[in-house]
């Protein structure tokens, strides 16, 4: 029978789900959970993923998603965060960002896109979901695009960019053959530029 005394409490929330030797390293366990948890919510709906499902696929307690993450939401922030980089977007002058976002939307389009995300879309109902890919979005996406653009409505310019690659993204995924993807990259990528340059650009004066 299970003791219920503190120091059991904490040797087996540091033993793994088949009862080998502990994982120390912090980094490495944590590495692990995340790598178990990005392969089931690809796999499965995220609502049908449970944190004990993710522990056993780490060879993981349960208890240590709460003591890395906080929850199985957590979880999710972190996996979400690392799969939704733009990396190279925000590097360089002002001027280029219309054309960065450009070639990253066309990458995703010839490369057909993140598997994790696309299987997060079709949860995409899911409140936690949205909550996290909108905190995602404005973290990643409107926020730093906000504080590059100069003039006013800068937050409006932000948000419509953001709003065109999200609802582009989003027709791809529908249309998983043809589309987007049928055309030159090249032609495409300058065509999306002029899109997302009128998006960014300050509201023409009248007159």
């Amino acid at each position: 029978m299970p003791s219920d005394t503190p120091g059991a409490f904490h040797r087996d929330a540091d033993a793994d789900a088949g009862g080998r030797p502990p994982v120390r390293d912090r980094a490495l366990t944590r590495r692990r959970i995340l790598d178990a948890a990005r392969d089931l919510f690809t796999r499965e709906e995220y609502g049908a993923v449970s944190s004990r499902a993710i522990a056993a696929a780490a060879g993981v307690n349960v208890a240590l998603i709460n003591r890395y993450f906080g929850s199985k939401l957590g979880l999710l922030r972190e996996v979400v965060a690392e799969e939704a980089a733009f990396p190279r977007i925000f590097e360089g002058d002002r001027a280029g960002l219309p054309r960065r976002l450009a070639r990253h939307m066309v990458e995703r389009t010839h490369g057909g896109g993140s598997p994790l995300l696309r299987a997060l879309n079709r949860s995409s109902a899911d409140p936690d979901l949205k909550a996290v890919f909108r905190e995602r979005l404005d973290s990643a996406l409107v926020g730093p695009l906000r504080e590059r653009l100069d003039g006013p409505e800068a937050e409006l310019r932000a948000e419509l960019a953001v709003t065109f690659l999200v609802g582009a993204s989003t027709l791809r995924q529908i249309h998983e053959r043809g589309g987007l993807a049928d055309y030159d990259p090249q032609r495409l990528e300058d065509r999306l530029t002029g899109v997302l340059a009128a998006c960014l650009g300050e509201e023409p004066s009248g007159g």
